[in-house]
């Protein structure tokens, strides 16, 4: 996904996205329907994407020129031509048949899709660390669950978590003129969220982890997820308190979201091209996996554009974009915990199975069908070798004598005494 042959499109979505957003105080409808056309063009080219001419169109080469590297660098963006001509019809179909600038529901709708993505945020980043993290959920074994350790444990390694970015958010604060008294009190309030947060978040799963504590592949895929998902939790409340009491720089803002931004469209596509069919074959191909990331993007960056002509400005969309990432993330922790715990009992229900016993029973069975035939056979076998026996009896070189055993003379007498 990340290959320096597709490098190109990762650069044109951050330079377009940024001229976008700067645009969107005054072209609010044309801005909503060019970042729907760029998320739609190339949805159309990772459909695609398994055709050797739009391969060569979107990619590429393998060999380097000749030439400078600034000037390969500069003519490598032709390959971001096909999907932004796409993109360019696609806007222009767009604005002749829903209104034009007088259209009064396209911004609104792209807005709205903020919800969608902040959830999906979340689940992306489930998604793609459960795949991760049950390689070794097949190696059942008892194991005996200790509640108090293994609670201990993640509360220890979550607040160490808390504490060094809340110290390195200081760091960047004081830079920025933050006094230090400000950034003390303000992180005594967020080490104090982000114990509540945990708090609640163990306690939501407290049945769900001692269930999956009596089977060691399960026990320690359920510390591992929940160590993840608690650090993905209180990133996320950092990120909040952050904007409402450090006041950091916009350049710090654009970095940190654009980080989240990636990691999710990463996780959200590589959960796609892993997960298989029944027949083996990959729901996404490799070769559709950037132009659907890239498409996400645009989708994900229209919408915080949208938003920001509701809010004002960007702090509140962030914020409100965090909580909901929380939530989701909060209420996806319990069935995950189920769904691999079930899994795990499939993969030792199916390890239990005694193959040699069935096998056995399927030989016996098949002997017990054959029998009927075996005594046919030996049946008739029997018959044959008695008709043989009876004609064994017979004197081949004599031969069959019909008159042997006639009373010759009781027969004259009967015809004396008829002509009598």
């Amino acid at each position: 996904m990340l290959s320096p042959r597709t490098l190109p499109h990762i650069i044109m979505i951050a330079v377009i996205s940024s001229i976008l957003l700067f645009l969107v105080s005054t072209q609010e409808v044309l801005v909503a329907m060019s970042f729907i056309s760029l998320s739609i063009s190339y949805v159309v080219v990772s459909m695609l994407s398994n055709n050797s001419m739009i391969q060569s169109l979107t990619k590429l080469p393998e060999e380097k020129g000749d030439s400078q590297w600034i000037v390969r660098f500069l003519f490598s963006f032709r390959i971001t031509i096909v999907p932004i001509l796409m993109a360019a019809v696609i806007v222009g179909i767009l604005w002749s048949f829903t209104g034009g600038n007088d259209n009064g529901w396209i911004s609104p709708s792209l807005a709205s899709l903020f919800i969608v993505w902040s959830i999906a945020q979340a689940a992306s980043f489930r998604t793609g660390m459960v795949e991760w993290l049950a390689n070794g959920l097949g190696d059942a074994k008892l194991h005996t669950y200790q509640e108090k350790i293994s609670t201990a444990s993640q509360v220890v390694v979550v607040q160490v978590f808390a504490l060094v970015i809340l110290w390195l958010g200081q760091i960047i604060s004081q830079a920025e003129k933050m006094t230090l008294q400000d950034a003390l009190l303000g992180g005594i309030a967020f080490i104090i969220v982000s114990v509540i947060l945990q708090s609640i978040t163990l306690w939501l799963t407290r049945s769900e982890r001692e269930a999956s504590g009596n089977e060691k592949g399960m026990a320690a895929f359920s510390f591992k997820w929940m160590i993840v998902a608690q650090l993905f939790i209180t990133w996320h409340a950092f990120s909040i308190y952050r904007r409402t009491a450090m006041s950091p720089s916009d350049l710090s803002t654009i970095i940190e979201e654009g980080l989240l931004m990636a990691f999710t469209v990463i996780f959200a596509v590589w959960s796609l091209t892993t997960y298989t069919v029944r027949d083996g074959k990959r729901l996404i191909s490799e070769h559709a996996s950037l132009p659907l990331g890239i498409s996400f993007g645009y989708a994900y960056a229209g919408s915080v554009a949208m938003l920001t002509g509701t809010f004002d400005n960007l702090k509140e969309v962030m914020i409100f974009g965090h909580v909901l990432s929380i939530c989701a993330m909060m209420l996806l922790l319990r069935p995950t915990l189920r769904t691999s715990r079930m899994t795990s009992e499939m993969f030792l229900n199916a390890k239990n199975v005694d193959i040699s016993r069935s096998e056995e029973t399927e030989e016996i069975e098949s002997e017990q069908d054959e029998d009927p035939d075996d005594d046919n056979s030996e049946t008739e076998e029997q018959t044959v070798d008695e008709e043989w026996q009876e004609d064994g009896e017979i004197d081949w070189e004599k031969g069959v004598d019909i008159s042997e055993g006639t009373d010759w003379d009781g027969e004259d007498s009967e015809q004396e005494e008829g002509s009598d």
